[in-house]
């Protein structure tokens, strides 16, 4: 594990010290509402940004007759620093530095849940409200059947194909209902013209389409086990070796000599990459000329996966039933469509009216990203507490012994991951 994990987890032990100390001075949750009162946001985005000026706005306005406001601090070093001020807060016993509500990636969830540092929200939130919610995005907010968090942004994934290329090489572009099998062979295509078809970044949640456009998963959270080792699986990651192998794919090394797979692809040596709404911005901002259609259809159909950012309310905070009021409205339908709006990524909720930023002339691939979100078979990224001992080790020994690695026949492949699987599942049990 790297120097960086290890002090995390350090940090973590020291912050589930402090909270079990202080498991005894828990007060009853309260509903009621204060007037004159300032509520803490912890974030890493700028407060100067325009879509958390909006929300502050909207928010303060909204409740003007309680004179509540809104104070957004924005944290370097993220997670480090709030596990330590999260731990100071709760041995000062409610003295210290006020944090009242907290921004969290969902991966994190299990781990801040399992270590009592943020509090269920299930005696706040009602029903309606979660209803209103896409299916995908409301698992995510789950931990052990308990509500810990509300949306505050979501990512879908999509294909982005670099029109340059497709004209240049005189390789038609396939329509939205495509398939795996004609990826392959448009990749497989480009290949023969001495151009690689795809690229990826060497990032588990880039690479899971891989996974399940097949049928596969990453692994079990209730039961804790590694599951790369299925047939399905197997089956995916041997096709985007064999693709790696035949030239249709840039290897992981070889994305890396360009600098990213962004890179591969403005610079005409990459034709398709998977990503988000946050690649497109990149790659547009690198000067790439692209078009955006839905990632080919699997074994399932179309399928996407859904990766939340999310609003939180520490154990610590001193004014839950306000922190409650400032999530509720930021993951609401008119907080979500603000946050949209100003480039903060998609709903969590199909009430959100971004009808016009759907619709923006030059913009309109944009639906294939909300598309995604209600596909029938789009579940949340795989999380669990050592979720990120898996993300990490996973993507490492992918990449030394399978996909930065020539000549390995299917047989070996398949060895390899098996071998992987049972190493990772002893990092998903907190193995070090």
């Amino acid at each position: 594990m790297k120097r960086v994990s290890k002090i995390f987890l350090v940090m973590v032990l020291f912050l589930t010290f402090a909270l079990t100390l202080g498991a005894c001075e828990k007060n009853k949750v309260s509903h009621k509402l204060e007037k004159d009162v300032t509520i803490r946001v912890y974030s890493w985005w700028d407060p100067a940004h325009q879509g958390i000026v909006s929300l502050k706005e909207g928010f303060e306005e909204k409740y003007s007759d309680y004179n509540v406001k809104l104070e957004f601090v924005k944290i370097s070093s993220y997670y480090k620093t709030m596990l330590t001020k999260l731990a100071g807060a709760k041995l000062a016993g409610g003295g210290g530095e006020a944090i009242d509500v907290m921004m969290l990636a969902f991966d994190k969830l299990p781990l801040f849940a399992q270590n009592d540092a943020i509090m269920a929200l299930d005696d706040y939130a009602e029903e309606k409200y979660l209803d209103d919610l896409y299916p995908s995005v409301k698992e995510g907010l789950y931990f052990e059947g308990k509500l810990y968090a509300l949306a505050r942004d979501v990512t879908t994934w999509a294909t982005i194909l670099n029109t340059d290329m497709f004209t240049e090489h005189g390789i038609a572009l396939p329509n939205e209902d495509w398939t795996m099998e004609e990826f392959i062979n448009i990749c497989n295509q480009f290949a023969a013209k001495g151009v690689a078809g795809y690229a990826f970044n060497n990032y588990t949640d880039l690479l899971s389409p891989w996974v399940y456009l097949y049928g596969g998963s990453y692994y079990d959270a209730e039961n804790n086990v590694s599951t790369i080792n299925s047939d399905e699986a197997i089956t995916g990651l041997t096709a985007l070796y064999r693709l790696i192998q035949s030239g249709g794919s840039l290897s992981n090394a070889q994305t890396l000599e360009y600098g990213s797979q962004a890179d591969a692809f403005v610079q005409d040596r990459a034709a398709m990459v998977f990503g988000g709404l946050s690649e497109v911005n990149n790659i547009e901002n690198k000067g790439g000329h692209y078009t955006v259609l839905p990632l080919p259809k699997g074994v399932n159909g179309h399928q996407s996966h859904t990766f939340t950012n999310c609003w939180t309310v520490p154990s610590v905070s001193t004014k839950p039933a306000w922190a409650w009021k400032v999530i509720e409205y930021f993951s609401g339908a008119e907080g979500q469509a603000i946050a949209v709006e100003a480039g903060m990524g998609l709903p969590a909720t199909p009430k959100a009216n971004i009808d016009a930023w759907k619709n923006e002339t030059g913009k309109e691939f944009r639906k294939y990203f909300v598309d995604a979100l209600g596909y029938e078979n789009t579940k949340p990224y795989s999380t669990d507490t050592f979720g990120p001992n898996w993300d990490t080790n996973f993507k490492v020994m992918m990449a030394d012994r399978i996909f930065d690695k020539p000549g390995l026949t299917d047989q070996q492949v398949k060895e390899e991951i098996i071998a992987i699987n049972n190493l990772l599942t002893y990092y998903l049990q907190g193995g070090v």
